[in-house]
């Protein structure tokens, strides 16, 4: 065979494996083009326009890093994260209980029917808008025909009311407290599926070496749930650090500014004061920041698949 004659990439490097996958990345193709168009180019184009003065119609003068240095005398954004910060660890320890608590009661249930009844009435409150979730929260936080109020009034614990949302001391958790009791959601997916992912020759082993529901969930479950929490805390961190409906509906960052998150003060500084901007740059510091916490997460937790 002539030696010039054309032959297929050999060897095992990047252009061999696309070689050999090439159907599935041409149908990959539409879809790339679309996420770039509606992710990657308005993301690009943020980092970019941070750099200007842009009001998103007419001016567009560019400062260079002027909008990071106003960054540093913000009040605003060092409340905002200081915010963002407690909403994570909160959002974090949640999603890392009560969760994982009903995923494996559920999992542990061993009549089929009960067991699948169950796994829908936690999946259905998914199909809910966040909007409407919100709003029926605000209801019960309002003042005196809040229900919150109206159950204390009932019970006799007058003195406990409170106007939730009207006091620095308090709305902040109160945003926090949407969405009690937090059992239905994508972390309970996770963890059920990890969970029905795990062979069931451990669990054989576990009940032959006589194994108790605590050291079977510590040595097995937990442990091979590595991905899973790995996912769940990745999604609540990013979750938490993008919070925008909750505070917007329920205080719009007030009392004055202690519930003010970043999402919210890009929309403050975008829509009600034409900074697009000094909005970009800020959303620029809050993807900076979420990358290098990601990236610890990654470095911290391993792999189900790579736990001896």
């Amino acid at each position: 065979m002539n030696e010039f004659a054309y032959s297929k990439p050999r060897g095992k490097g990047l252009f061999h494996r696309i070689w050999k996958h090439r159907t599935a990345y041409i149908f990959l193709i539409p879809a790339l083009l679309l996420l770039s168009s509606i992710k990657y180019y308005p993301f690009f184009t943020a980092i970019f326009e941070s750099l200007f003065e842009w009001n998103g119609v007419n001016i567009n003068k560019f400062i260079g890093f002027g909008n990071y240095a106003e960054l540093l005398r913000d009040e605003k954004i060092r409340v905002a994260f200081a915010n963002v910060f407690k909403i994570s660890i909160a959002t974090i320890l949640v999603n890392l209980t009560i969760p994982m608590i009903v995923a494996l009661l559920v999992f542990r249930v061993k009549h089929a029917a009960l067991q699948n009844f169950l796994k829908i009435g936690f999946i259905v409150p998914l199909v809910v808008p966040m909007m409407v979730l919100v709003l029926l929260w605000r209801w019960m936080y309002s003042g005196d025909f809040g229900m919150i109020n109206q159950l204390l009034d009932t019970v006799g614990l007058e003195s406990l009311k409170h106007s939730w949302l009207g006091d620095p001391s308090t709305a902040l958790w109160a945003i926090v407290f949407v969405g009690f009791p937090w059992v239905a959601g994508l972390p309970f997916l996770l963890y059920l599926a990890g969970l029905q992912g795990i062979s069931e020759d451990l669990f054989e082993v576990s009940r032959i070496e006589g194994a108790s529901p605590i050291k079977r969930f510590f040595s097995i479950e937990l442990p091979l749930m590595a991905s899973q929490i790995r996912l769940v805390l990745m999604y609540s961190l990013i979750q938490a650090f993008q919070v925008f409906e909750a505070p917007y509906i329920l205080t719009n960052g007030g009392p004055g500014i202690s519930t003010i998150t970043p999402s919210l003060h890009i929309y403050d500084q975008a829509f009600n004061y034409g900074r697009f901007g000094y909005a970009s740059s800020i959303g620029v510091l809050l993807f900076a920041v979420l990358l290098i916490l990601t990236f610890v997460i990654q470095k911290l937790i391993k792999n189900t698949e790579k736990i001896d």
